[in-house]
């Protein structure tokens, strides 16, 4: 099928006009066109920049060729234009290729007409894709720019050598240097030379490997020394060819988050200091009570604390654990002291009396917001694995880990030490007691841990 071509074509003669379109139409086009003899009916025909080529004839009796080029030139019409004349010297045809005619032809040998025709209007086509590619390439740059320059974050780029290449308005901010003087800057200027070894090995790492740097965290000094801690991730950049050309990354300020994280744990500490004072000044008030236990509850803390670690339990309930067990005689405080004192063996009534410092305990306990089961492990340090201890009759599965470890080290502590009513039955009764009963009345991985304390001479009662 015949191609549709829309000519415009600056010609005197009509006779000559069309002679091209023959020729045109022979050349497998189907042209409409339109003939201009001045230059004011060609600035009109150009309105619309509808036409895919002109043709133009050199010498016309108003207008010339070198005038029609400068005219399609001062539009912003891309239409090629093919200068055809009679007669035209190659000095002239090369001045209007130079002036913007993008080719010439003698009007007596037109047998190229059709293929610069077809190859003008790929070049055209390839133009206004080129012109397609451009218009979408910077407007996804100037998207690209407007999403960096918004976010809060530093964006950057740097060659191999860690100099900065390229950056957001964000790192100027975080850096505190102003763009010409960020550019190019050498990492070693802001940061100390620990810090800037720690950088390079960790960006040697990802130009070994290729693999991303992750949360690399640093302090930089600012172009006035301030000192900033910052957070990085980061890439390794290559070239078209597939070879390392540098990094990029992204880099968060997260001094203030910092300083944040410092008072925290300094407020924290000094709740904990406050939390441990007054889990002294209970132990301080059972013992102002019952004068012949003193130091009871510390050195069950101690033993306990002890088997904790051997058994490798995570620092937090540890802590929890010592603190329970430095107030797990907490409930005595409700029982009359001449119960408590009394030189002689309890009634079974005293005994029962005796018995409910456990849920006492706990009822003073349990309404306090400690981080820790505290309440709990205070009612359980008299249970029993076979369900056979106070006040609840618990069983193996249902009393906390730390509940059964105060436990053996209550039971090893009572009889180790010295009672009103009796008289001290020494540390070897009281393995012995553990021993006897273990995974009856007592875990037996913690009355093994217990026993391997003592055996190795690595736990001993203080004075």
């Amino acid at each position: 099928m015949a191609k549709p071509l829309r000519v415009l074509m600056v010609e005197d003669s009509e006779d000559d006009a069309l002679l091209l379109l023959r020729v045109l139409k022979k050349s497998g086009f189907d042209p409409g066109a339109k003939r201009v003899q001045t230059a004011g009916q060609m600035e009109q025909a150009l309105g619309d920049c509808a036409w895919d080529i002109i043709l133009c004839d050199y010498n016309l009796p108003e207008f010339s060729g070198l005038d029609a080029i400068a005219l399609l030139k001062k539009t912003s019409c891309d239409i090629p234009l093919i200068v055809v004349s009679g007669a035209i010297g190659e000095e002239t045809a090369m001045e209007c290729i130079h002036r913007g005619a993008s080719d010439y032809l003698m009007k007596g040998n037109l047998t190229r007409l059709g293929l610069a025709v077809e190859r003008e209007l790929e070049k055209k086509e390839l133009r206004a894709r080129r012109k397609e590619d451009e218009a979408a390439l910077r407007q996804s740059e100037e998207k690209y720019r407007t999403i960096l320059e918004s976010i809060e974050d530093g964006y950057y780029e740097t060659d191999i050598a860690g100099r900065f290449t390229f950056f957001n308005s964000a790192l100027c901010r975080i850096w505190g240097y102003p763009p010409e003087e960020l550019r190019g800057l050498d990492y070693r200027v802001y940061m100390d030379e620990e810090t800037a070894r720690k950088v390079f090995a960790a960006h040697n790492r990802v130009y070994r490997t290729g693999m991303p740097g992750r949360l690399l965290e640093y302090d930089i000094f600012q172009k006035d020394q301030t000192r900033k801690t910052v957070q990085s991730t980061f890439t390794l950049m290559t070239d078209d060819n597939g070879n390392p050309s540098g990094f990029r990354g992204v880099i968060r300020d997260i001094t203030e988050l910092k300083q944040m994280e410092k008072e925290r744990l300094e407020s924290v500490n000094r709740l904990r200091k406050s939390l441990e004072a007054t889990i002294h000044a209970m132990a301080v008030t059972v013992e102002t009570r019952d004068p012949y236990t003193a130091g009871h509850q510390r050195r069950v803390a101690d033993l306990a604390y002890a088997i904790a670690r051997e058994m490798n339990l995570d620092e937090n309930r540890i802590e929890g654990l010592r603190m329970a067990s430095t107030i797990h005689d907490l409930g005595k405080i409700s029982i009359p002291a001449e119960i408590l004192t009394k030189p002689t063996k309890l009634t079974p009534i005293e005994l029962e009396i005796v018995r409910t410092h456990a849920q006492s305990g706990y009822e003073i306990l349990k309404d306090i917001d400690f981080p820790w089961p505290i309440a709990r492990i205070v009612r359980e340090h008299h249970e029993r694995i076979d369900g056979s201890g106070y006040p609840q009759r618990l069983t193996e599965n249902e009393i906390l880990l730390e509940s059964k470890i105060v436990m053996v080290a209550d039971v090893v502590e009572a009889m180790a030490s010295h009672r009103p009513y009796r008289p001290s039955l020494g540390v070897g009764p009281a393995l012995a007691e553990i021993r006897q009963n273990r995974g009856k009345l007592y875990d037996a991985a913690i009355v093994d841990v217990c026993l391997k304390l003592f055996d190795d001479n690595r736990f001993s009662f203080a004075e």
